[in-house]
């Protein structure tokens, strides 16, 4: 669960005098305490001595290496990122909170330059939060030195709705963003010229940010395709959600290429709109959340050949002619994730398809058929015996997830494992 760490942030910040407490953003910990900013401003009288006499560069690296939580702001490269990169960053960076707390804690010098640390990352769940972090950043805005402003690198919120011209303040603070997610919780109340505030939120995120996560409708889509547009050359990973309020707003057809862009997840009704005019020579995953029911294949031809992972919704109809295709255009993808609706589906793997590369085949089912385990293990041998190892020479497992059905527990997975050169004769286990 998200509490309090906001207020510990805010109070570390030299010079600042008011002793009321901030609210606070981390995990509700009943080990992390309220600490008295008297107590802070005065370091033990053996601090200093018990400080090691160190350069700073080598303290900050130190520094870096104790409170690493899978991406390091000032490197460009990302590994290892899933589809849910936003969600375990920001638990990973909580966990580090109380260690960054504490070493503002050892010395002045040591809090010093941990200040930078401790506000890198700040995460937003409360109005109240929004307010008092607001106010320390323009209070701070009026010193010459570092403050907030400059050490805020990425910015995590779910606050209401409403309270979209707030952290549009914040953002306006933020030089240095690298990272942003705009998952608003639902307003009682709509918000007044809410298409307006929406507008000056995008004009206020800097245009080269890494780190997008923009999960509420649009009100209209030209201002948030203008400012992809210009943040297209730094973004990496992008999440986009909820993407159109009103179905007659239509995304515009923009010719854009995103060269750093490694990791992209859409969630629209119609995300063909824009994908089939973006060029993505460098993405590697790519996760469609989104309604298809076939027609013409060419979903993005501009992805390039580094494409490793695809990964398709329930609501999308992967028809045979489109896994040819994807097959055939993507040689280096290694894994596909789809769904169908039935165990008994005539089998899309029974073609001359072949894939040199392709390692992991995940399937998710919602059987509506009553059909036990020893059925669905006979019907999984007829789908998926036509793969062989000529054809497939790397993918020697599938998995296959049992969404629904009457009567397979749901959550049940299948792992079936090839014995022979195809998987007719496959053995089938339950994970």
């Amino acid at each position: 669960m998200i509490q309090k760490y906001l207020d510990m942030q805010c109070n570390r910040v030299g010079g600042l005098e008011s002793q009321t407490p901030f609210g606070s953003v981390g995990h509700n910990r009943s080990s992390v305490h309220k600490w008295d900013i008297a107590s802070d401003q005065r370091p033990s009288p053996y601090a200093a001595a018990m400080t090691p006499s160190l350069p700073t560069e080598l303290l900050k690296a130190i520094f870096r290496y104790a409170t690493y939580a899978g991406v390091d702001p000032s490197s460009p490269a990302v590994t290892g990122a899933k589809t849910d990169w936003f969600a375990k960053f920001e638990g990973g960076n909580l966990e580090t909170m109380e260690t960054k707390i504490a070493l503002t804690r050892v010395s002045r010098r040591f809090r010093q330059i941990a200040l930078e640390f401790l506000f890198e990352f700040v995460s937003i769940d409360k109005p109240s939060q929004a307010v008092k972090l607001a106010a320390l950043m323009k209070k701070q805005s009026s010193n010459t030195g570092l403050g907030p402003g400059k050490w805020i690198m990425f910015l995590f919120v779910r606050c209401p709705e409403s309270n979209t011209r707030l952290i549009t303040k914040i953002l306006h603070f933020c030089r240095d963003l690298r990272g942003f997610s705009w998952n608003p919780t639902t307003s009682r109340t709509r918000l007044r010229n809410g298409e307006t505030a929406q507008d000056e939120m995008i004009q206020n995120i800097p245009i080269n940010i890494r780190f997008l996560h923009w999960n509420t409708p649009l009100d209209q889509t030209n201002t948030f395709a203008a400012f992809l547009h210009k943040a297209s050359a730094s973004l990496q990973i992008l999440y986009i959600g909820g993407i159109l309020r009103y179905p007659t707003s239509q995304w515009p057809h923009l010719h854009v290429s995103y060269p750093s862009l490694t990791h992209l997840q859409v969630e629209d009704t119609y995300p063909f709109q824009c994908l089939a005019t973006w060029t993505m020579p460098s993405l590697i995953d790519l996760d469609l959340i989104a309604r298809y029911w076939g027609g013409s294949p060419v979903m993005f031809p501009n992805v390039g050949s580094s494409l490793r992972v695809l990964r398709f919704s329930r609501s999308f109809t992967l028809l045979a002619s489109l896994l040819a295709h994807i097959l055939d255009d993507y040689p280096n993808l290694e894994e596909i994730y789809y769904h169908y609706f039935t165990f008994r589906r005539s089998s899309l793997w029974d073609s001359d398809a072949r894939h040199m590369k392709m390692k992991k085949v995940v399937v998710g089912i919602a059987e509506t058929v009553h059909m036990d385990i020893e059925a669905a293990q006979s019907s999984l041998r007829h789908n998926f015996g036509p793969i062989s190892k000529t054809r497939f020479p790397s993918l020697d497992t599938i998995i296959v997830d049992v969404v629904s059905s009457p009567l397979i527990p749901k959550g049940t997975k299948f792992l079936m494992t090839r014995v022979s050169e195809d998987f007719l004769s496959a053995k089938i286990s339950i994970m």
